[in-house]
């Protein structure tokens, strides 16, 4: 791929520019202020829009930033080639990006073309904005910056149907993390570490159930007595006022007595008569067999014989009626208490009543706190088991980033060697030292060796990172782009070079633009 010509119409503070690119090596070479980083973004925003759509500042909107100075038409056109055809890249843009228009024309019929869509850059390159930005475009502040993001990874392996499972892995990654933060026992926000703060508190607060218990069965078993006691003393209360009745009564009594008595007499007068009448009548008959003559003696007879009846009915109702009056033995009453004995009782009354109205109370209490702890057991066996299966499902979260790193680290490691193989190639001719100190892990992170351990580039010199940031972008470049090769913009990636290294450089530069199309800005000619 290789870019022909472009015009700018208005971006930033070009106006009206134009500029025809050659194969090869194409040196820009302008003074300070004059617009090379301008030229340099307006390509990158041609095929791969404006970045930072979503910031607040002017300065990280770049929209806002390359808004015209001047005025006119916010745009321009670019031709390229590729795969042996030629287009016509047009764009303008407006305020926001519902304000674009894009047009990709046939370069030779000017007819529209629809092979590629306004993602033209991803479509043509197969890597997204931020891949293009750390690989094939090398601004000056950002060529030690290089990251091997998912789409550089996806395109390593010239598959372009993983790109979307690369970004896809990226997701995944960022979201088994924050479930493992979310759920960590580590991080005091973690949902486990919050459930075993709490359970602990809640098994602290529960092993005072054993003595609220032992309480509880203690006053229930008090007051159980001391009810008992103050029945009794009601009770004897009870009979003392009884007996204080019977009293106050006994004059009813004996004049009950005194008619009982005379029905006693009374009723043995009905005995006398008895006994006499039926000895009477016994007299009659025998004197009325022996003595009576024949004609009064069956009268004689009938008389004695009633004289007898009535005395005989008359012993019968003396009988029932002693039958009926024979009395009673009485209950011995209870001794009366005196009133000193009364007060004592009705002082232990009142003492027993407190009592019974304080336990009772104290028990609502035990009842009511033992129900709170038992609730709270449930609450913590509930707990525990929620535990059991969060950490199970931790568990499974971090075995599952686990393998899935390992995953992305095993697709690396396939092109560590040939990656690693043409950073050597490219650093020798920038530095010219073989590069042999140099290592890099599977997950693309370069390394330098130093003291006797291999340490992060962090901390070496900012050149030394320009050089291995520069030699990372070329040595990738050259994994993912193994047929044609995409054109390369360098915004004077030598500016933090000595001398040295910047003749190193220029060679480095001639070599490199035999295989790609360099576009190369810079403000001295020392450099170009």
């Amino acid at each position: 791929m290789r870019l022909l010509t472009c015009h700018i119409e208005n971006f930033g503070k070009l106006s009206d520019f134009s500029y025809d690119f050659a194969d090869g090596y194409n040196a820009i070479v302008l003074p300070n202020g004059a617009g090379k980083s301008t030229f340099a973004a307006y390509i990158r925003v041609m095929f791969y829009g404006f970045s930072g759509e979503t910031k607040r500042t002017e300065t990280e909107k770049e929209r806002k930033r390359y808004q015209p100075w001047q005025g006119g038409t916010y745009g321009g056109q670019i031709t390229f080639t590729v795969d042996g055809k030629y287009y016509l890249l047009s764009r303008v843009f407006g305020k926001t990006a519902k304000g674009d228009s894009f047009r990709l024309q046939d370069a030779d019929t000017l007819l529209d073309s629809t092979d590629y869509t306004e993602q033209v850059g991803q479509e043509l390159l197969g890597i997204d904005a931020e891949s293009f930005l750390r690989t094939i475009y090398i601004g000056q502040t950002e060529c030690a910056a290089f990251t091997a993001t998912d789409g550089v990874s996806a395109k390593l392996g010239n598959q372009m149907v993983e790109t979307e499972d690369m970004t896809s892995y990226d997701v995944a990654n960022k979201k088994l993390s924050d479930a493992i933060n979310q759920l960590s026992d580590k991080r005091s926000t973690g949902k486990l570490a919050k459930l075993e703060r709490e359970a602990h508190v809640l098994a602290q607060e529960i092993q005072a159930k054993k003595a609220v218990q032992e309480e509880l069965d203690s006053v229930s078993n008090r007051l159980t007595a001391i009810k008992a006691h103050w029945n009794a003393c009601v009770a004897g209360k009870l009979s003392a006022e009884n007996n204080e009745e019977e009293t106050t009564n006994i004059s009813g009594q004996e004049r009950f007595d005194t008619i009982q008595q005379r029905r006693f007499e009374k009723n043995l007068q009905r005995k006398y008569k008895g006994i006499t009448g039926v000895i009477l009548g016994l007299l009659v008959i025998v004197y009325a067999l022996l003595a009576a003559g024949k004609g009064y003696r069956m009268l004689i007879l009938i008389c004695g014989g009633f004289s007898v009846a009535a005395g005989a009915f008359m012993l019968l109702g003396y009988a029932i009626s002693r039958r009926k009056q024979r009395p009673e033995a009485k209950p011995e009453l209870p001794k009366p208490l005196s009133e000193e004995q009364q007060q004592q009782r009705a002082s232990e009354m009142e003492t027993l009543s407190r009592q019974i109205l304080q336990y009772s109370r104290r028990l609502d209490e035990l009842e009511s706190e033992f129900d709170t702890l038992t609730e709270k057991e449930r609450k913590l066996q509930s707990l525990n088991e929620e535990l059991i299966t969060l950490r199970e499902k931790c568990d499974i979260i971090q075995k599952t980033k686990a393998f899935l790193t390992q995953a992305k680290e095993n697709y690396g490691a396939r092109y560590q060697a040939p990656v690693m193989d043409a950073f050597r190639r490219y650093y020798r001719m920038l530095a010219g030292d073989d590069g042999t100190a140099y290592g890099l892990t599977a997950t693309f992170e370069m390394e330098r060796q130093e003291q006797g351990m291999y340490r992060d580039m962090g901390y070496f010199s900012r050149g030394y990172q320009d050089m291995t940031g520069l030699c990372m972008r070329l040595a990738f470049a050259d994994a993912m782009f193994r047929e044609e090769k995409p054109f390369l913009i360098l915004d004077d990636p030598f500016v933090n070079l000595d001398e040295e290294k910047i003749e190193h450089g220029k060679t480095f530069i001639r070599e490199i633009a035999k295989e790609y199309q360099v576009i190369y800005f810079t403000c001295h000619e020392s450099r170009a």
